[in-house]
């Protein structure tokens, strides 16, 4: 394949926000060197493993990345990249996918081998993208990186999800069918236990405890455990408690309560509890009650109820609730009931049934307001347990959804409406099960 120097594909640029953030990761140049490949996004910018947020423009970060660093974004966005070639003087171009006919960005290097290019988000599909910078010869790859993208930073929509697989949306999140419609009226045959989003925003999944699925809208159906290529009829040895999609909405992982792991899709299987490296056929102390993917879709979080953490493939262990930094050992006031990676994928956050919240990584408290439901509720408890949550797309704020359908929002989400705000003060015909993230 022979590279040349083309013009950058154009795209509208959207408005741009003033919040900036600066990721580097590091992969081999074509002189055998480290090549330095950093990003500085601005509008609701590109994410990097382990920063912080730097406001007011770019915020360069010190020290060294692993290659697969994340950008996420909206199409229209603009993601400066900065990156070393390892020769002077040569053209270059980033490709979007790996893709000769996608270009969307040109550069040269200087005298020093480095190079500095702007590249726009084009209006593609929703999901998991790669971008990589090529120099001419033979190619070569210079610097790589995932670029996510998002149709929403800012989180301007949620759906709660009841056991009977009622869905009540809010904000951009529109109404796209319910398992009792589906079924024309009857119950699905176990209740639903969980459900997500499609990285479009046009179509969602609900999953049942016995893993059968259901789909709306531009949710694809990739399996279901009741289905001949799985359990071929069969119930799993313990019910499914939750699901999460893949970064590219092609597939999706189904977890149960001893932390058995089942994949559909293009879903890895990257272990489960009882596996050999991990519990070796031991249950855990607590019952599995949630899971989180990283970013780039090659990991996995798990935890319990309570607040152990369990971590598969590119996941990082950040801590959990019985470590010496949180509660030592000791158990929460009440159950853990939900988890929330970031968009970096360098912290989680876990929410207890009392509305209670427990930071890990790079996930941090809200720097103005309350930092929990209690805090929220001036020290009283939610009127229902706290049953899901999810974070805003760019990070800066999250949402907790109770059984009732109440909704609790922090840092930069907005309240968007509750289900007893919808019925007229009603409460859902079966409990909220789950908040889907946008």
């Amino acid at each position: 394949m022979n590279l040349v120097r083309r013009n950058p594909i154009q795209f509208a640029v959207a408005a741009l926000l003033a919040l900036g953030l600066a990721i580097s990761a590091f992969v081999t140049s074509d002189t055998g060197k480290r090549a330095a490949f950093t990003g500085c996004g601005y509008g609701y910018a590109g994410y990097g493993y382990g920063y912080g947020y730097g406001y007011g423009g770019c915020n360069p970060a010190s020290g060294t990345f692993a290659e697969g660093t994340v950008f996420t974004l909206q199409p229209g966005m603009q993601l400066t990249l900065h990156g070393s070639a390892g020769r002077g003087h040569i053209d270059g171009d980033v490709l979007l996918d790996n893709d000769p006919n996608q270009v969307v960005g040109t550069f040269t290097t200087d005298d020093n081998g480095n190079f500095t290019v702007t590249i726009t988000v084009p209006n593609t599909t929703f999901g998991k993208h790669t971008l990589n910078a090529y120099a001419p010869k033979d190619p070569v790859l210079v610097a790589s990186g995932i670029l996510t993208v998002v149709p929403d930073l800012a989180g301007n929509g949620y759906r709660m999800i009841a056991g009977d697989g009622g869905s009540f949306n809010f904000g951009n999140n529109t109404f796209m069918g319910s398992v009792p419609l589906q079924l024309h009226g009857a119950l699905p045959n176990k209740p639903i236990v969980g459900g997500d989003n499609t990285p479009s925003n046009q179509g969602y999944w609900m999953v049942a405890s016995d893993g059968g699925m259901f789909t709306f809208g531009d949710a694809h159906f990739f399996g279901s455990l009741p289905d001949a290529q799985h359990l071929n009829g069969k119930l799993p040895n313990k019910p499914i408690v939750g699901m999460v999609r893949t970064p590219t909405g092609n597939g999706y992982w189904m977890v149960a309560s001893d932390g058995g792991i089942f994949t559909f899709g293009d879903a890895a299987f990257l272990g489960s509890l009882p596996d050999a490296q991990h519990l070796n056929g031991r249950l855990p102390n607590k019952p599995i009650v949630g899971i989180a993917a990283t970013p780039t879709g090659n990991g996995y979080w798990m935890v319990a109820s309570d607040g152990g953490l369990f971590t598969f493939g590119d996941a990082a262990f950040l801590g959990s609730l019985p470590d010496a930094q949180h509660l030592n050992g000791r158990l929460p006031n009440q159950p853990i009931l939900a988890i929330a990676s970031s968009p970096t994928g360098g912290g989680y956050l876990m929410a207890a049934a009392d509305g209670g919240l427990f930071y890990f990584g790079d996930v941090l408290p809200p720097a103005n307001g309350p930092i929990s439901v209690p805090g929220q509720l001036n020290g009283r408890l939610p009127n229902k347990p706290i049953v899901g949550m999810h974070m805003t797309p760019n990070g800066t704020g999250f949402r907790l959804a109770a059984s009732d359908g109440g909704i609790f929002d922090f840092g930069s989400a907005q309240f968007l409406g509750s289900v007893p705000g919808q019925l007229n003060g009603r409460l859902p015909n079966q409990p909220v099960v789950a908040l889907s993230r946008l």
